[in-house]
């Protein structure tokens, strides 16, 4: 018995190099992958462009030829305002660009380039796609070409309802006895918190609406949309005060009470609820990526990345619902360019 065990463990250690090495053609960034990706990774690389907003970098793709541009729009509303400066494969020119029209329903800025440029794709069946369809995703990483991952479509298209802003408080009790609802606590760095609201106060109104129950001091507040802005009246002590808090994401604001997804998940986008339509797929992006484009594996527009959920759930708009916004926007994006 032991020289069979000894033989074992001998022909074990000597099939190992072999088992854990797995020959490069087999890989994810095998040729025979790359290969089956490449109409996709010829779009990706006409159409995905590097757009630099204040100092922060997002994808965007390249929609049409006179050239517009599509984004994610809560990217741009939490960067740093300055210029618009976009980037594309292969050309040291960079282009200057403004914003056009934004649909807050798809969480969508169009820009615009005033260029004519190629956008090197064609308009894919968004609705014609199942379970397990292979998709193309552009990426921000592989400077100074564009990056392409791989992955399966994994859900049908869906809704995905709103999440609420939040003003970042932990809430206590509340009468008519003490005249409203107490915080108990708040977020650090969040809306209240940053407005002046202390530990302690007794939120007495929202919007003039007085307030002695924590339940219907949360279904006022859940239904607003995170940058809606609120005039909350406080109770401090004898005295009376009133503040102008803007909600935000319950993601940023609650940041330090995360689940244990979202911790594993690390970074995930700001926004990642509240769409109509949405295509979901388990390729790899960061948030960074969204906004860039979604394909299928004959290099036809399917999507367009919009949220990053967590570690393995990534949302895309629906090329058919992309268009719509397009058709929708016409006249606004038309009077936009005259200015």
């Amino acid at each position: 018995m032991k020289k069979i065990l000894i033989a074992a463990l001998l022909l074990s250690t000597t099939l190992a190099p072999a088992a854990s090495y797995l020959p490069q053609h087999l890989r994810t960034d095998g040729k025979g992958v790359q290969k089956a990706f490449a109409s996709a990774a010829e779009a990706a690389q006409k159409c995905t462009v590097r757009v630099y907003h204040g100092r922060k970098m997002v994808l965007g793709t390249l929609i049409s030829k006179d050239g517009l541009i599509i984004c994610k729009n809560s990217e741009f509303s939490t960067t740093t305002p300055g210029r618009i400066v976009v980037k594309f494969v292969g050309r040291n020119r960079p282009y200057r660009a403004k914003v056009v029209a934004r649909d807050s329903a798809h969480d969508l800025v169009i820009i615009d380039i005033d260029s004519e440029v190629d956008p090197g794709f064609v308009w894919g069946d968004s609705k014609g796609l199942v379970h397990g369809t292979w998709l193309v995703a552009g990426t921000s990483d592989s400077p100074p070409k564009v990056g392409v991952r791989g992955g399966v479509l994994s859900a049908k298209t869906r809704e995905i309802k709103k999440a609420a802003g939040v003003i970042g408080v932990i809430l206590g009790s509340g009468s008519k006895r003490i005249g409203g609802v107490q915080v108990r606590d708040l977020a650090k760095e969040g809306p209240a918190a940053k407005a002046g609201v202390k530990k302690n106060d007794v939120i007495t109104a929202i919007n003039g609406e007085e307030v002695f129950e924590t339940s219907k001091l949360m279904d006022i507040i859940k239904s607003y949309d995170p940058g809606a802005k609120l005039k909350v009246s406080i109770k401090r002590g004898d005295k009376k005060m009133e503040f102008n808090i803007t909600l935000g994401y319950r993601n940023i604001v609650y940041a330090d009470m995360k689940s244990r997804n979202d911790r594993m998940s690390k970074k995930v986008s700001v926004r990642r609820t509240g769409f109509k339509s949405i295509l979901q797929h388990d390729i790899s992006l960061a948030t960074t990526d969204m906004g860039g484009p979604l394909f299928d594996l004959e290099g036809k527009l399917v999507g367009i990345n919009i949220a990053k959920a967590n570690r393995v759930e990534f949302f895309a708009i629906p090329a058919d619902a992309i268009q719509k916004v397009l058709e929708d926007k016409a006249d606004e994006i038309a009077k936009a360019r005259e200015e």
